[in-house]
């Protein structure tokens, strides 16, 4: 084991000079103490005028303020950009100057971040939220969770606590994804089988559509990637963790974790699974949108593509989406990818920035958000939104907050997923046994990492 605690708290050089060393799993960050006025009295730092909010809490009159993330898509920057104007003509004398970061988002940020003069607000993946708050560069949201109008017990209680630091909220989720299980109706029907709610019910169900399904283009059952990623859920569905309770050691090789991947590396060597190598498809998507196959775990991102899918657009009416499979005896789990609006340590505007992000992340901007479909709303009143009930398949996606495990192992979560995905690509591939795979991977982490 190494010196450094999983909660411990990064200094400014190790956090900056950790930047060559990241990768694509996940986000590192770190920069100074908080010298914005982030004590949680609501005190702006640049001494301006005033003007109280519907919170009661004592704005800046004339604070100009930043807001960044990832330019994910035109549609995705053209909603901020509405979003913010409302806010600035709701609120006469803050001005925000929205500029998303095109590329390479997080060495950028990390960049600012360590610089002391990053945006004032900004996305955190919640991959990399634990090395932000450990290395003490976010304002504390606090302040906006304690206000009386503002109501955190309508999100998703695993999202909002994504973005906890020891005890104190460092960001308020913007929107997330879950994964579910999205499958052929037609061939599921051609099959006979319903959708499965355990393993046993999905292991027959994949061995009734490998025996049945006529279709032609039809190659396999079901896709997964080579690395394993329904993995991470199936894991916790069986009752296991990725880490010990305080977070020193991992504890993945355990039974649990060995007996899901067994149940994995088993649909393959049944060839009732097929990795996206065996079918000359890139993705999930595209296997299930040519009909390659009749499962798929996938996450919202799916839908778009098949509602929009021209080679074949009669699929998007055959596919329907359902929560994934359990074991018989185990819990409802799935992974939540999630991402929040969070601020600078360093912000000369604290009340500023956390009214913005008030207004970004109310019940009306949440809900313009979730209405464009491009990801889930973080608030579970939302699942009686029209919307919803017009799109169900995002409702069978939302729902599943509820259950969700955000992929995130603390501040060196990177490091952690980089050392497990290879062995599970290797047991995927026959390489290794599942036992020999999670072993080799828990003991790399607990030497080299925790």
């Amino acid at each position: 084991m190494t010196d450094d605690s999983t909660n411990g708290r990064l200094s400014r050089r190790r956090f900056v000079a950790g930047l060559s060393t990241a990768g694509a799993a996940a986000f590192l960050a770190g920069c100074s103490d908080d010298s914005g006025g982030s004590s949680g009295d609501g005190s702006s730092g640049d001494g301006s005028g005033s003007t109280t909010t519907t919170a009661g809490t004592t704005t800046p009159m004339n604070a100009d303020i930043t807001l960044s993330g990832w330019a994910a898509n035109n549609e995705e920057s053209a909603l901020v950009t509405d979003l913010v104007s409302e806010f600035e003509s709701n609120h006469e004398g803050i001005g925000v100057d929205y500029n998303p970061i095109q590329s390479k988002y997080k060495q950028k940020l990390k960049t600012q971040l360590g610089a002391g003069n990053a945006p004032d607000a900004f996305y955190v993946d919640s991959s990399y939220f634990p090395s932000f708050a450990s290395a003490n560069v976010l304002l504390s949201m606090e302040p906006l969770a304690e206000s009386e109008d503002y109501d955190t017990d309508d999100f998703f209680d695993p999202l909002l606590d994504a973005f906890r630091f020891d005890g104190t909220l460092y960001g308020v989720p913007k929107d997330f994804s879950t994964l579910g299980l999205f499958h052929n109706t037609a061939m599921f029907e051609e099959a006979s089988v319903d959708p499965p709610t355990t393993w046993s019910q999905f292991e027959d169900a994949l061995s009734a559509l490998k025996d049945n399904v006529s279709n032609e283009s039809f190659k396999a059952p079901m896709i997964e990637y080579a690395n394993g990623r329904s993995w991470w859920a199936f894991l916790y569905q069986n009752g296991g963790q990725v880490l010990s309770e305080d977070g020193s050691e991992a504890v993945f090789a355990d039974d649990p974790g060995v007996e899901a991947l067994e149940f994995l590396t088993g649909l393959k060597e049944d060839g009732l699974l097929a990795v996206p190598s065996d079918l000359g498809s890139g993705w999930h998507g595209a296997a299930i949108a040519n009909q390659e196959v009749a499962t798929a775990i996938l996450g919202p991102w799916g839908l778009p593509f098949l509602e929009g899918y021209e080679d074949n657009p009669d699929i998007n009416g055959q596919i329907d989406v359902a929560h994934l499979p359990k074991p018989s005896d185990g819990e409802k789990a799935t992974i939540a990818y999630t991402v929040s609006y969070s601020a600078s340590a360093n912000t000369d505007s604290p009340a500023a920035t956390r009214e913005l992000i008030r207004s970004l992340t109310s019940d009306e901007g949440m809900a313009r958000w979730a209405k464009k479909g491009l990801a889930l709303s973080a608030r579970k009143s939302h699942a009686d939104l029209d919307y919803y009930d017009e799109h169900p398949r995002r409702k069978t996606l939302l729902e599943a907050g509820d259950w969700s495990q955000p992929f995130s192992f603390g501040p060196k979560s990177e490091s952690i997923v980089n050392r497990v995905r290879p062995q599970l690509e290797a047991a995927m591939l026959g390489e290794k046994s599942p036992s020999d795979a999670l072993s080799t991977a828990q003991q790399k982490i607990n030497d080299e990492v925790l």
